[in-house]
C-alpha cells in the first residue's frame, strides 16, 4: 500500500467523528512505500538528450530508496500551453502534484519571484558558466527565494542554452530584430529583452512553429538539441550561432508540506537524489555540434553576428540588466551571476564546417500565406493510387507510401483529407491504417493557387492524435507544414501541380481527382 494521503475508507469507519483524519500508512522508520507525482511539460524527462538532471533525479529516487519511493510522472502537463510550466509551480504549491522540475523562467509568472536573474540577457553564455552557477553559493541563494512559497527547492540543474532561431534570414544585429514578432517562453525577462532589441515578444509554446509557418512570427528562442528533436528544419532555420540569450536551468522541487510529512529517512533519499541529479547535470558533456550538423544537412544555417553587432545587442539589453540590478531582492544574486559569467566570458560555440555558416535557410519556403479563402471549388474529390502508379510516375515507394484511395473534402474554406489502403494496410496511405482524417486545415489563396494550412489542434479533436508538445510521438498530429499547389477543374476532374520538388505532394499531383460529390 502506498503512503499517499487518502480519505477512502476513513469516512466509512469513523462517520461519527468530526474531522476524519487522513490516514498515514508509512511507519516512522520509512519502511513503507511512498509515491511521488512529479509533473513535467515534456513527454519524457530527457527527450532532447540534454536534460540530464531531471532524468537522473527520477532514477535515483527509486535507486537510493531501494524501490520504496515510486514515481508517477505526470507527462506533458498543461497540454502544451505557454503557461504550463508556471502551472506546475502552482500545482506543487496547491498539492495537486508533489513536485517536478520547472525551469527558473516559470516561477515569476506563478507568483514566486526571485529567480529572474538567471535569465539576465547575454550573461550566462556557456555550459561552463551554467555548471558553476548550479554549484556555486549563489545556487543556495536562489533556492532560498522559494522559502515561504510552499515550494521547496532541492537543487538547480543545468539545461540547454537558448539561442535566436529565425525564418527568412538570421537575427544578427538590432536592425534585424526591429519590429519582428519573436517567441518568448513564459518569462517577463525574456519579453523585456526582446522589446529592448526592438522586436515584439509573443508568449508561445510549441504553437510558435505554426505561427512561423503561417508567416505571423519571425523567430523564437530555442536550443539546438530541442529544435532537432522536434523534427524542425527550415521553418526557423537561421540560427545566430554566437549569441546565447540565456540558459535554461531546472529547479528540482517538491511541495514543502508534502516534504515535511515524510520521515527523515525519506527526506534524505529525496535530497540525495536531487544532489545526484545536480552533479549529473554538471558532469555531462553538452554536445550541440552533432544535432547542429544534422540540421545543417537539412538546410539550416548557423550565422555569427559581427563583434559590432554583438556589442550593439549588449548595449540595447543593458536596461534589462539595470532593472534587475535595481531590484533590492535580486541585486546581490545578479552580481554573483555576473561574476560567474565574467570567469567564463566565451560564448559556447558549435563546431560546424564552413558551408553550414554561410547563406540563408530559405529553400522550400512558400512565401506569405494569404488571409483570403482559396477559390478551390467545394466538393468531395477522390483518387486511387497503386504502388504501380507510384513507380510509373517516378515516386519513391519505399519512402513516401502515397499508394491508397485518397479522399479530399473541400467545404467552407477548409479541407479534410483521408485515405483507405488499396492493397497493403501496413504500407499504403503513408503507413496510416485508419479511416480517420489524416489531415485537416484551412484553404487560403486566390485564382488557381491554393495554400493548404494544416490545423493540428482540430485534427487532435477529430482523431485523438497527440499534439507534439515537446517530443516526437508515434501518434502525433501531422503533417504540420503548409504547402502550395496550383489547381485546375475541368469535366469533373481536379488536377494539382506543384512548383518545385514533389516530395510529400505525390498523392496530390500523380493522377487527376474525380469529383464524387
Amino acid at each position: 500500500m502506498t503512503t499517499r494521503l487518502r480519505k477512502i475508507g476513513c469516512a466509512l469507519v469513523v462517520l461519527a467523528l468530526a474531522g476524519c483524519a487522513q490516514a498515514q500508512t508509512v511507519d516512522r522508520t520509512g519502511s513503507g512505500v511512498i509515491e511521488l507525482r512529479l509533473a513535467m511539460i515534456d513527454g519524457v524527462p530527457n527527450a532532447n538528450g540534454q536534460s540530464y538532471g531531471p532524468e537522473v533525479f527520477v532514477a535515483k529516487l527509486a535507486d537510493l530508496s531501494g524501490g520504496r519511493i515510486k514515481v508517477e510522472l505526470v507527462r506533458e502537463y498543461g497540454g502544451g500551453s505557454a503557461e504550463a510550466e508556471s502551472g506546475i509551480v502552482r500545482a506543487i504549491v496547491s498539492g495537486e502534484v508533489d513536485g517536478g522540475w520547472p525551469a527558473t523562467r516559470a516561477f515569476a509568472k506563478a507568483g514566486v519571484p526571485g529567480l529572474e536573474a538567471v535569465e539576465a540577457p547575454l550573461t550566462v553564455t556557456s555550459y561552463a558558466a551554467a555548471k558553476e552557477l548550479v554549484t556555486a553559493p549563489v545556487a543556495a541563494r536562489l533556492l532560498g527565494k522559494l522559502e515561504g512559497t510552499g515550494v521547496l527547492g532541492l537543487g538547480l540543474a543545468v539545461g540547454p542554452l537558448r539561442r535566436p532561431f529565425a525564418a527568412d534570414g538570421p537575427l544578427l544585429g538590432p536592425a534585424d530584430w526591429k519590429d519582428q514578432n519573436f517567441r518568448t517562453f513564459n518569462s517577463a525577462v525574456q519579453a523585456e529583452t526582446v522589446t529592448a532589441l526592438g522586436a515584439v515578444p509573443a508568449n508561445l509554446s510549441i504553437a510558435f512553429i505554426d505561427q512561423i509557418r503561417s508567416g505571423n512570427l519571425r523567430g523564437a528562442e530555442l536550443d539546438i538539441a530541442q529544435y532537432w528533436h522536434n523534427g524542425f528544419a527550415l521553418e526557423a532555420g537561421n540560427v545566430t550561432a554566437n549569441v546565447v540569450l540565456w540558459p535554461k536551468v531546472f529547479v528540482l522541487a517538491i511541495g514543502k508540506k508534502r516534504f515535511d510529512g515524510l520521515t527523515e529517512e525519506q527526506q534524505g533519499w529525496i535530497r540525495a537524489a536531487a544532489s545526484a541529479a545536480v552533479q549529473a547535470s554538471v558532469s555531462q558533456t553538452y554536445d550541440e555540434s552533432t544535432p547542429a550538423k544534422a540540421l545543417c544537412a537539412k538546410g539550416v544555417r548557423f550565422r555569427d553576428a559581427s563583434p559590432a553587432q554583438v556589442a550593439e545587442l549588449r548595449t540595447r539589453t543593458r536596461p534589462v540588466l539595470d532593472r534587475l540590478a535595481a531590484d533590492p531582492s535580486g541585486a546581490e544574486i545578479l552580481t554573483e551571476i555576473q561574476a560567474i559569467a565574467a570567469r567564463h566570458p566565451q560564448v559556447e560555440l558549435v563546431d560546424l564546417p564552413a558551408n553550414c555558416r554561410t547563406g540563408v535557410a530559405t529553400e522550400g519556403k512558400i512565401g506569405a500565406i494569404p488571409a483570403t479563402a482559396a477559390a478551390l471549388p467545394e466538393g468531395t474529390y477522390r483518387v486511387r493510387i497503386t504502388k504501380q502508379d507510384v513507380a510509373r510516375f517516378g515516386g519513391d515507394v519505399a519512402d513516401s507510401h502515397p499508394a491508397g484511395t485518397w479522399t479530399l473534402k473541400v467545404e467552407g474554406g477548409t479541407y479534410q483529407g483521408s485515405c483507405r489502403p488499396v492493397a497493403d494496410p501496413g504500407d499504403d496511405c503513408g503507413t496510416a491504417d485508419s479511416t480517420m482524417p489524416l489531415e485537416v486545415g484551412d484553404l487560403r489563396g486566390s485564382g488557381d493557387t491554393v495554400y493548404f494550412v494544416p490545423n493540428p489542434e482540430l485534427l487532435a479533436k477529430l482523431t485523438g492524435c497527440k499534439l507534439p508538445v515537446s517530443s516526437q510521438l508515434a501518434d502525433h498530429c501531422g503533417p504540420g507544414d503548409p504547402y502550395r499547389l496550383t489547381w485546375k477543374l475541368a469535366d469533373g476532374q481536379l488536377t494539382f501541380a506543384v512548383d518545385g520538388p514533389v516530395g510529400a505532394m505525390q498523392s496530390y499531383v500523380m493522377l487527376p481527382w474525380k469529383k464524387i460529390a
